[in-house]
């Protein structure tokens, strides 16, 4: 394995003047480059050229190994002395010591030869021995074995950062390869594969981890995995493995911590830089995305998952729940594990007619390559049915402004074909919009509840609706036993049609239960999607997503359109139904480089460093009741 590095990446690829912008002012974010951490594991387990040095003919990496992904190689040379880089505290240590050796031809004559040297703790440089090399069988990767005093076993079995190995090999001339691999204790390598362990100490305000591509888990700031060390074994394969380490920010400071351990040695120890949490507010997204390597030899190889679906357009492929910006056909590099494989295939012909279904396939990844044939699965069924409510409120009192509040002449009158036309719309947007956009796992079912006769709803400011007045003398919470959302559907016209005075078009949720709608929002006429109903149910999925779930709904949430290259009629789609659309299927790219106060070029959405929307929420059930 490479030596573990840390580095922080910026995403440009897409438009470079747009990342110049950001590099502008926001020089800190980028270009860290930390001290590197060596594992005893790499070093002994020779994969990187660059822990040995050759005291002379030609090193290089070779892919034919013992273990791990990597062996050295030697050629013309009779004579060498390969020197290991310091390590630190070795763990199972035994009173034998080997390496691998594979010789081009027998050799015949020549010897071996293992020098240690750990001067902290009294280790001048032992010589444990030479082992004949005559006869050795070619082609094959033969042990070659040592006995250790007993006092080096004991210094070596205390803690240091100094231990140096010696390998002395002489035989006859070559310009072919010796290999040399696996220098190890016998008997004292771990049983079974490695153990990797994870403590993460801080997550403000949430914490990304991916192993070789794919996200394994996002951290909240109260999440109650918080300050434990967790087994997270099942996520890294054999051989070199890419921790990436993201640092999200919904508003203020931020702070994080990161530890990894492989066998009880300690490989990662992440902080938050200094330039990012030193107690100030910080820009909103992703501020930080690091990209550590965890060198873990003894886990099991990762496998090749070959992922296809019979269809005339590409399907999007899901691990576990979380879109991989990747598309069918893809094959996926996962170690041993179980895995929920799914793909969403859908159409679009703007502005109403969508298509979509999602299927999916449990996955035991085992000791050979998987090939998933999505389409042999049936599409999943509706996995969330919102029960909303519409609550008619017969009259308003709207706001004038000559008399600085609520104007009791000034009133808005529901009427009755107010009413079949919003209900109309709830539905026709479940049917023709959200129920594909959702891959078909999502739908409504909207029932009218009878009009509050009695009560009307105030305006004492411009757009300021007194809900907390209107629930004091009809209460409401009674209503949430049986449905999810209930929806004020507020007057803005008058009993003779005509505006009121100070229309307000303002349409709101909150509590993730309620909404409000005024009939502004409900003129496109009987039965025809409304996006702006679909906006304010998707701000409360978006509330339970991340106050519930703990999930992050990126730069501005489901206002954070522009941000994400998302505008009103983009790709021909009405309104924002084309970013709606992503936003449901947790397909939404965030990069690094984005900010709240940029807006992005488009960029569709199968580019990021991370994709966000609420489709957990869809795929598992908006469980508020």
């Amino acid at each position: 394995m490479r030596r573990s590095r840390i580095m922080m990446t910026t995403s440009c690829a897409l438009v470079l003047a747009a990342c110049a912008q950001a590099n502008d002012t926001d020089e800190h974010f980028v270009g860290e480059v930390e001290q590197a951490l060596v594992t005893p594991a790499s070093v002994l387990g020779f994969e990187s050229t660059a822990d040995w040095t050759a005291s002379g003919g030609v090193k290089s990496a070779s892919v034919d190994h013992s273990e791990g992904t990597s062996a050295l190689a030697l050629r013309n040379f009779n004579f060498v002395e390969l020197q290991s880089v310091p390590l630190t505290t070795v763990s199972g240590v035994t009173s034998t010591i080997a390496f691998d050796l594979k010789a081009p031809v027998s050799p015949s004559f020549g010897n071996a030869q293992l020098v240690v040297n750990l001067p902290s703790r009294g280790v001048h440089s032992v010589w444990l021995g030479e082992v004949s090399l005559a006869g050795l069988p070619a082609g094959t990767y033969n042990p070659i074995s040592f006995n250790l005093p007993a006092n080096v076993v004991d210094a070596l079995r205390q803690t240091y950062s100094d231990l140096t190995f010696k390998i002395v090999l002489n035989v006859p001339h070559t310009t072919t390869d010796y290999v040399v691999d696996n220098l190890r204790f016998v008997g004292g390598t771990p049983s079974g594969h490695s153990k990797v362990e994870l403590r993460v100490s801080s997550a403000n305000d949430r914490l990304v981890l991916w192993v070789n591509g794919l996200q394994r888990r996002m951290f909240h700031s109260t999440d109650t995995d918080i300050g434990q060390r967790i087994d997270v074994s099942d996520w890294f394969g054999s051989g070199d493995n890419d921790l990436r380490i993201q640092s999200l920010n919904t508003g203020g400071p931020v702070s994080y911590g990161v530890e990894v351990w492989v066998d009880d040695q300690p490989v990662v120890n992440a902080t938050c830089p200094a330039t990012l949490c030193n107690g100030q507010e910080v820009r909103q997204g992703i501020v930080a995305d690091r990209t550590f390597s965890v060198d873990t030899p003894n886990r099991p190889a990762l496998q090749p998952v070959t992922v296809t679906a019979t269809s005339p357009q590409p399907g999007r492929v899901y691990v576990n729940d979380v879109y991989t910006g990747r598309s069918t056909p893809a094959t996926l590099s996962l170690p041993p594990g179980d895995y929920t494989i799914g793909v969403g295939l859908g159409t679009e012909s703007p502005p109403y007619d969508y298509t979509g279904s999602y299927r999916e396939q449990s996955v035991t990844v085992g000791a050979s390559p998987v090939n998933v044939d999505i389409t042999a699965n049936p599409p999943l069924g509706i996995q969330e049915d919102t029960r909303i409510g519409i609550l008619p409120i017969r009259t308003s009192i709207n706001y004038n402004a000559s008399l600085g509040g609520a104007d009791p002449s000034n009133i808005g009158v529901l009427s009755e074909d107010d009413i079949e036309r919003l209900l109309t719309q709830a539905r026709a947007t479940s049917a023709r919009w959200l129920e594909p956009l959702s891959y078909g796992l999502a739908r409504w079912t909207v029932d009218v509840l009878p009009p509050v006769e009695d009560v009307p709803i105030y305006e004492p400011n411009h757009d300021g609706w007194d809900t907390g007045r209107f629930q004091s003398e009809y209460p409401t919470a009674h209503l949430l036993s049986e449905y999810d959302m209930i929806v004020f559907f507020i007057p803005q016209h008058r009993a003779d049609g005509s505006l009121v005075h100070d229309v307000s078009n303002l349409a709101w949720a909150w509590e993730d239960r309620y909404l409000a709608i005024p009939t502004t929002y409900t003129g496109e006429g009987i039965g025809v999607p409304n996006a702006g109903l679909l906006h304010e149910v998707m701000h409360n999925y978006e509330g339970y997503n991340r106050n519930t779930l703990g999930l992050y709904n990126g730069i501005h949430g489901l206002h954070g359109a522009s941000n994400h290259g998302y505008y009103d009629g983009s790709n021909g789609e009405h309104n924002f139904v084309y970013f709606y659309r992503h936003f449901l299927r947790g397909q939404v790219a965030e990069l690094e480089a984005m900010r709240p106060d940029l807006d992005w070029p488009s960029i569709g959405a199968t580019s990021g460093s991370l994709y966000l929307g609420v489709f957990p929420v869809l795929r598992h059930g908006f469980d508020v009741r």
